[in-house]
């Protein structure tokens, strides 16, 4: 509502004419009467070359400021932060040269703007105020068309020194900011030079230097655009028809060899111009391109008049034109003035550095936390420390995964997980577990007692995770079973942004710094340079001791002050130091943050990975190990037959195997180890375990292959005493006149008659041969005594000895 119809009018104060959009402002007012008129109330517009003054009686001027006023001309007053001459709207700079000048404007007018009377005769038209404005320049030593200049300046633009500031800065500039001389509408405008000769002193080199034209600011751009990228060398550069032309205005036996071949596609729609960003795989500062680099070969296709190759392609002469010389100062003034800031900053620093140290940053990381509990931020890193194995310290293992979650506004810790496992959903899985599980259990796991209110974080956060993209925070199909059954969603930050990462970043910085100068096998910085120590061989750690220091860290760093004055007025006036302990119990006391209960069930359920195992008489088989329940002991137990090759779904815990999950008759249940393990795993990591049956399964293939000779040596011997002894045994029935069975039984064989009936003796016991009248000698002999039958068979294996020892002797 407009409250001003009955007040007196203010000087300097805007008012709008209705209708239309004029804008007046008061330059004049008085309650005392001049020459017996009614006191007047002068306005000004304040755009426009010339002055544009209004004389209206002041009892004419509160009637038309009247809200009920319907004639023509109505004023409405204007809000003095809508002022376009207003300190935080009026285009300014200061530079010295200005300032100057614009101090000498106010010195020429002060006198005259002070002077009541004569300023109020100047606001009148006519010969008045040109004598007035004719004295004032004459006494101070301008022409009268400045003084008229500053006048309607000084009204105008707020009756105030600002008033009369001058605008040298805008000489030379390429981008004009609006000018209100022309009105209220003016918009900013481009000025674009033609020169006729080169700006600037004369060059102290000999040579006409090249003028900036259109087709050499398009040139221009293009070298720029391969200064940016760094993806196109300089020996190819596109030069169309117009730029041939206008080139060959100043080069008219130009030959342009390094013009790429035109492609025949036909131009698109044109767009905006964009300046391209450096690309993120730009090559090292030592294969980038310079500016001389770029300068040289500009010179090379605006100026090469003649070129000469030897037999083999070499370059062995090139001509250039002493004139339309392009310099380097021309190039890099015109990048530095048409580039933006941020795309030289970024082409500097790198795409990856500017986005983590040269970008402007506009917010901080609590300005949409609303407490704690409503989000939590979870990373991932490979610990700076070298562990061995539980079972041998003298295996070095690796370097561990450590997992931490932090609650964003608190900046508590609010779980961890170490694993030798590459960072994946699994360990993420036993992270939730280790978030949900109360931290005084937690921490007795490794022999620590807490009291719970040091650590009273065993809750998942309302409004999910914030992660960094990383391979385990991207598995689609396991967060999505996270967010049905937990009703848990992750986000995860853009590609290439380290928005918010350095809060979980900088906590894997802070926590080793608790433990790392006590600690034997930590990596230092110097790890990758020549002549650096063996860290792994410093290892003592088993992971269980590292755990342990980490979570001592962690019990410290909760209760530690974060620093740099963060901590909310309300803290600082209850005594609460701003520690991430005292954040977490205030926040929650005083702010609206929420938290979310699961069991630990639940979160086993939704989290840990699948497998199958198979059922066995000694229990269910998983990757070597035997596990018993209730339902494997009533059933799996007792599958034969095509049962038995049935394979089984569990749920197994990544990193510990003591226990997994499985279907049973109507709901899930856990199964334990069962006796029927010869080494049970119990106490190890599922790691350790993978390491000790590999180890095993590698030893055992080696001390094969290592009995490989052996096994051929044996074979090649066993070879050779069969033959051998073949060998002998034809001998010797050879002297003894017997024959083998084989042989009996082929040769009746070939005669057609039964196996049963040509079979002789049992095996053993050897045939004489038949003599030429078919009648076997066995029936001649059987007719003898057997003392000479005893004697005659003695006398045979004598004869067979000797002749196998002819036989070994070469003989």
């Amino acid at each position: 509502m407009n409250h001003h119809g009955h007040e007196f009018p203010a000087v300097r104060k805007l008012f709008r004419e209705e209708p239309g959009d004029k804008i007046y402002r008061v330059v004049y007012a008085s309650r005392h009467q001049q020459s017996g008129r009614e006191p007047d109330v002068v306005l000004c517009h304040i755009f426009g070359s010339k002055l544009e003054i209004q004389f209206i009686p002041i009892s004419e001027f509160r009637a038309r400021c009247m809200q009920d006023y319907t004639g023509k001309g109505r004023l409405v007053a204007v809000d003095a932060r809508d002022d376009p001459y207003g300190p935080f709207r009026r285009n300014h700079r200061a530079t010295p040269g200005n300032e100057r000048q614009s101090d000498l404007n106010w010195k020429r007018i002060r006198d005259f703007v002070n002077n009541s009377a004569l300023f109020y005769r100047a606001l009148r038209s006519g010969s008045d105020r040109k004598n007035i404005l004719q004295d004032v320049a004459d006494k101070v030593g301008l022409c009268l068309q400045g003084i008229r200049k500053l006048h309607r300046e000084y009204l105008q633009r707020g009756m105030s020194a600002s008033a009369v500031a001058a605008e040298l800065w805008r000489s030379g500039r390429r981008h004009q900011p609006p000018r209100y001389v022309e009105g209220g509408d003016a918009v900013p405008t481009t000025v674009t030079r033609n020169y006729v000769n080169r700006p600037g002193r004369k060059p102290s080199r000999a040579g006409s230097h090249a003028v900036r034209t259109t087709a050499l600011e398009r040139l221009f751009e293009q070298y720029i655009d391969i200064y940016l990228t760094n993806r196109f060398g300089p020996w190819s550069v596109d030069v169309s028809d117009e730029l041939m032309l206008e080139i060959r205005r100043f080069n008219r036996d130009a030959i342009f060899p390094s013009t790429r071949k035109k492609s025949g596609k036909k131009a698109g729609r044109k767009s905006r111009k964009r300046w391209p960003k450096s690309s993120k795989n730009q090559a090292g500062k030592r294969r980038r391109l310079t500016w001389q680099d770029l300068v040289d070969h500009l010179n090379y296709v605006c100026r090469c008049v003649h070129i000469a190759r030897d037999p083999t392609g070499q370059i062995i002469e090139l001509e250039l034109a002493p004139f339309g010389i392009v310099s380097l100062r021309q190039l890099t003034y015109y990048y530095q003035t048409r580039v933006p800031i941020e795309v030289r900053k970024m082409r500097d620093m790198g795409a990856k550095q500017y986005a983590g140290h040269g970008r402007p940053i506009h917010g901080h990381a609590l300005q949409h936390s609303v407490g704690p509990g409503n989000e939590y931020m979870i990373d991932a890193t490979i610990a700076d420390i070298y562990l061995v194995a539980a079972y041998d310290r003298t295996v070095v293992v690796k370097r561990p995964t450590v997992y931490l979650a932090m609650d964003v506004w608190s900046r508590m810790i609010v779980g961890f997980h170490v694993s030798f496992d590459p960072p994946s959903f699994d360990s993420v899985a036993l992270m939730l577990e280790n978030i949900a599980l109360p931290k005084n259990e937690l921490c007795a796991r490794y022999g620590i007692q807490i009291d719970p209110s040091l650590w009273p974080c065993n809750y998942l956060p309302t409004s999910g995770f914030v992660a960094d993209r990383g391979s385990d925070f991207m598995k689609n199909l396991a967060w999505m079973a996270v967010n049905k059954l937990l009703s848990i969603p992750i986000s995860n930050a853009r590609a290439w942004d380290p928005t918010m990462r350095a809060l979980i970043e900088r906590r894997f910085g802070i926590l080793p710094a608790h433990y790392q100068s006590a600690s034997f096998g930590v990596v230092d910085l110097d790890a990758a340079t020549r002549g650096a120590p063996r860290y792994l061989w410093e290892a003592t750690l088993t992971i269980t001791e590292f755990i342990k220091r980490l979570v001592r860290a962690i019990l410290r760093y909760n209760q530690t002050p974060i620093g740099r004055r963060k901590s909310p007025p309300e803290m600082v006036a209850l005594g609460l130091a701003d520690t991430p302990l005292n954040r977490w119990n205030w926040g929650l006391e005083t702010l609206t943050g929420s938290l979310r209960s699961h069991s630990i069930d639940e979160i086993r359920c939704a989290t840990w990975p699948t497998e199958s195992a198979k059922p066995t008489r000694q229990g269910l088989q998983w990757r070597d190990m035997y596990y018993t329940s209730p339902f494997i002991e009533s059933n799996l137990i007792h599958c034969w037959r095509r049962n038995s090759k049935k394979m089984v779904s569990i749920q197994f815990n990544p990193n510990d195997p003591s226990q997994i999950i499985l279907p049973g008759n109507d709901s899930v249940e856990y199964a334990r180890l069962a006796g029927t393990n010869q080494q049970s795993p119990a106490g190890w990591t599922l790691m350790e375990w993978e390491l000790y049956r590999n180890q095993q399964d590698r030893l055992d293939r080696e001390q094969h292959h290592a009995l490989q000779a052996q096994r051929v040596m044996d074979l090649l011997n066993n070879a050779e005493e069969n033959q051998r002894a073949r060998q002998e045994q034809k001998i010797a029935l050879q002297m003894a006149g017997l024959e083998h069975p084989m042989q009996q039984e082929r040769a009746a064989a070939r005669r057609g008659v039964r196996k049963d009936a040509a079979r002789g003796p049992d095996f053993g016991h050897f045939r004489r041969e038949r003599d030429a009248s078919g009648k076997a000698a066995d029936d001649v002999e059987a007719k003898r005594e057997a003392p000479k039958v005893a004697e005659d068979h003695g006398e045979i294996i004598e004869k067979a000895l000797e002749n196998s020892r002819r036989i070994l002797d070469g003989n």
